[in-house]
């Protein structure tokens, strides 16, 4: 075989060996058209392509319809059998594809918004595109994780990793709301609440990685205010949270995103800061961003389709605040 003749055959797309078979075995050019669903003239194309590449008539026209040459008998099995290997390889990607679709997606979410993210995704229908989706807690080795294929994504605070993974800044949380035991004395007092007013009591920090794990912005507020705090504690659970504010005679802030679902927890009560606090709260530095983190597009295990959905999701929750 000359080096024109492979060079030819190698720009055969591989629809036009389809048409061969097809009108090989039927003997009929209307016949194949309807059989692979496309117009007559588009098979008098692929058959026009296929005598030029093969420099042979391929098919006679005979009363009965079209006669294979001497040639097409030849390329034939060949053919066959190339499309049979193409028709496996289609098969193998759809079974992947539906293998992967069926598959459990792990997302790491900082603990500060994980319920009520969860709590967004279970009344949408984004949980329509997944068969499953699981949100587990961010933490210190999240980013390995992620990295080793054991998550498939991370919605964080903290950007440091040692590895190549792409960062999309999603948002922030502009909204704060206070926390404390309903029968708590803050809530008894008629003056508007106000920093000052919680730095008077104990307070308590939940943990974020990357945002409050080193210093919280109330202690950074009350270093600049000259405010006294009257202690700090931190948590690294939700539960050890509401246990604290339970017992402890404590107060805490939460995005504005949890207030719904931490209100409802028993003895809780739970209130918003005014914007004027908040602004005082965060300062000249933003309100903590969230950050999305993935492995490159060509490691995940979703689709765009997915990605954009929970990217919305995440985003509107954060509206919200």
């Amino acid at each position: 075989m000359s080096n024109q003749t492979l060079k030819k055959i190698s720009e055969l797309d591989v629809f036009c060996l389809m048409v061969f078979k097809v009108i090989f075995q039927t003997g009929h050019a209307n016949i194949a058209a309807k059989q692979l669903n496309v117009s007559a003239p588009k098979i008098s194309r692929c058959l026009n392509m296929l005598r030029a590449t093969f420099d042979d008539e391929l098919f006679y026209r005979r009363q009965l319809g079209l006669k294979p040459t001497p040639m097409a008998e030849f390329l034939y099995e060949p053919v066959c059998q190339f499309c049979e290997a193409v028709l496996k390889i289609e098969q193998s990607v759809s079974e992947k594809s539906s293998e992967l679709s069926s598959e459990r997606l792990r997302i790491a979410v900082t603990s500060s918004i994980m319920a009520s993210l969860s709590l967004a995704f279970s009344r949408s229908n984004v949980r329509e595109a997944f068969s499953q989706l699981q949100f587990v807690v961010w933490g210190d080795d999240s980013a390995d994780q992620i990295h080793n294929g054991e998550l498939d994504m991370g919605v964080t605070f903290d950007a440091s990793n040692e590895h190549s993974l792409s960062i999309e800044a999603l948002g922030c949380l502009s909204g704060v709301c206070m926390a404390a035991n309903e029968e708590h004395a803050i809530w008894s007092q008629n003056e508007p609440l106000t920093l000052e007013t919680i730095c008077s009591h104990p307070f308590l920090c939940l943990d974020g990685k990357g945002f409050n794990d080193k210093i919280d912005p109330l202690e950074v507020f009350a270093r600049q205010n000259g405010a006294d705090i009257d202690c700090i504690e931190r948590v690294s659970s939700r539960d050890e949270w509401y246990s604290h504010l339970l017992t402890m005679n404590s107060v805490a802030f939460l995005p504005c995103s949890e207030a719904e679902i931490c209100a409802t927890l028993p003895g809780i009560r739970v209130v918003p800061l005014s914007d004027e606090e908040v602004a005082r709260l965060h300062g000249e530095s933003m309100s903590p961003q969230y950050l999305l983190l993935e492995n490159p597009a060509e490691y995940r295990r979703y689709s765009m389709e997915q990605r954009e959905l929970i990217i919305q999701l995440i985003k509107q929750l954060l509206i919200k605040c």
